[in-house]
């Protein structure tokens, strides 16, 4: 088509107009720089929310520990996991209040299809249902939404509280238990049996005579869907642990590898951790790491009530010496779908980031949902269970992937323009915005860390860069031990889960938060 030269150079001009426009976050210019929201709100409710109490400050502003955030395709909401809580709590963006919270109550190990294997000492795979209930405990979250529905996605990993000043995990073998409620206690207290589980025990005595009313294991070792005013809608039950048994037996319930085998049973299992989502030819994937056995599992969560398998991906060589570097990817922590619009290939891609073996792995996302390996790039010099890889993201412009690196405390730039061969091209130095970072989110080329103090109870800030590692603008005060980070989809307000854990003699217990960082601000800040 012919076009009049008026005409091209009118539309260059809006094509470079929105080209602009389209890397500076929409204006916010009432909200102020942060806005920090803690749950001291809900002290006086967490009995009546029937959420996990027992420790030192009997305080959910102080026990909450905010881990992960997600926010609803639209942009108005966010939801946040309490995990050590068991609860999730609701976040209203527009008013910037909280909406919510509520806990996510207890699994069934009772009940059909929601079995567990329970011991490291049972002679092998045994996975059968037990008087046992799981506190979900979530620790990543995600979101999707389906014909106008928003549903929520949460790997139920579990997490304890030990410290030297205080501790909430107990095995049942060392609990006194209520002889009405478990009348062959002598039995189920067996090593073959529960003796082994570890349970929490502030959970454990309801009605205060000293014994143990109930049996709360820590984690739901699952996947579980629910809406958005947290009603549970499907969860995967003993799924993981019965895949894993199918495809995985020499390395069942292990730390990866044969030498490990069954050694998690009786603490949280294969260890659900991470969950991202994914449009795969028309179909809703999610896709969990499991933190301990290994590897990811891939679901096809189109109907969100029925959860179905899609397949498992594990690259484990699980005869290797775990310490060796020759084990391949061991405890993925972090994982992340770059869409086919964005990735570099022009192929839907899944990147996991292993923090035991420190590699960075990426997979081919076939139409079926199944994975390929596809590239990789292993922390050089080998670094075993330092965090050497723990959380991605990715840059579409610069087709960069950044990745924490526990281990230095800084951020590694990867160059992903030939995704079959990652290579690292750059590395960012925290150490002068404090410890080392925790997470990373990027929008729009700015690149935006987490980073905790020296002191972790102090608060912690979140440094914003440009996409070679340079520093964008400078660094924001958030609360204490800031985690995980996500912008919202306009790129306008940046989440940060402030996990305010206590130090080790729990003498020192700051309290958890999330803070909301005005973007437009924080880079105009420069």
């Amino acid at each position: 088509m012919n076009i009049p030269v008026p005409a091209r150079l009118a539309l260059a001009t809006l094509t470079l107009s929105l080209a602009l426009t389209a890397c500076v976050p929409p204006q916010t210019p009432d909200l102020p720089l942060v806005t920090t929201l803690g749950f001291e709100g809900f002290d006086a409710q967490q009995t009546a929310l029937k959420l996990r109490g027992g420790t030192p400050s009997g305080l959910l502003s102080r026990d909450a520990e905010p881990e992960y955030i997600t926010v609803a395709p639209d942009g108005k909401t966010a939801y946040v996991t309490l995990q050590e809580s068991n609860a999730v709590a609701t976040l209203d963006l527009t008013a910037r209040t909280w909406a919510g919270l509520k806990s996510l109550g207890l699994k069934d190990h009772l009940a059909a299809g929601m079995g567990l294997d329970a011991s490291d000492k049972d002679g092998g795979i045994n996975i059968q249902n037990w008087p046992v209930q799981g506190a979900y405990m979530p620790d990543a979250i995600a979101s999707f939404s389906i014909g106008g529905q928003t549903y929520l996605l949460t790997a139920n990993e579990g997490d304890t509280r030990d410290y030297t000043g205080f501790s909430d995990s107990v095995k049942v073998a060392d609990l006194k238990l209520d002889a009405a409620t478990f009348p062959n206690a002598a039995d189920l207290q067996k090593d073959a049996a529960l003796g082994r589980l570890l349970v929490s025990r502030t959970d454990a005595d309801t009605d205060g005579d000293g014994d143990a009313d109930r049996l709360v294991s820590f984690g739901g070792r699952s996947l579980s869907v629910w809406t958005t005013d947290l009603t549970r809608v499907a969860d995967t039950g003993d799924l993981f642990e019965r895949k894993t048994a199918e495809l995985i037996p020499s390395s069942f319930n292990s730390g990866g590898t044969n030498s490990t085998r069954d050694t998690r049973s009786d603490n949280k299992g294969p260890e659900p951790e991470g969950v991202t989502v994914g449009q795969v030819a028309g179909k809703t994937l999610a896709f969990v790491g499991l933190e301990r056995t290994g590897g990811v599992m891939v679901l096809d969560v189109s109907t969100p009530a029925a959860p179905a398998f899609v397949a498992y991906a594990n690259t484990v060589t699980p005869d290797a010496d775990p310490r060796s570097g020759l084990a391949g990817d061991l405890g993925p922590e972090g994982v992340l779908f770059i869409p086919a619009a964005q990735s570099p290939n022009g192929n839907n891609i899944l990147v996991v980031a292993n923090e035991v073996s420190g590699s960075t792995t990426l997979y081919s996302v076939a139409d079926s949902g199944h994975l390929t390996l596809l590239g990789r790039v292993q922390v050089t010099p080998y670094a075993y269970d330092k965090g050497a890889a723990e959380i991605p993201a990715y840059d579409p412009a610069s087709k960069r992937l950044f990745v924490v690196n526990g281990a230095t405390g800084g951020l590694d730039i990867l160059s992903l323009a030939d995704p079959a061969r990652p290579a690292l091209v750059g590395a960012a130095n925290l150490s002068s915005y404090g410890a080392g970072a925790n997470s990373v989110a990027v929008n729009n080329g700015v690149v935006a860390v987490a980073v905790q103090d020296t002191v972790k109870t102090n608060p912690g800030k979140v440094a914003f860069l440009n996409t070679d590692g340079t520093e964008r603008a400078p660094s924001v005060t958030v609360g204490a031990l800031p985690d995980m980070l996500t912008f919202t989809p306009d790129g306008s307000l940046l989440l940060v889960a402030n996990e305010g854990e206590p130090n080790d003699d729990y003498s020192v217990d700051p309290a958890g938060s999330v803070s909301l960082i005005n973007v437009n601000k924080a880079l105009q800040s420069n």
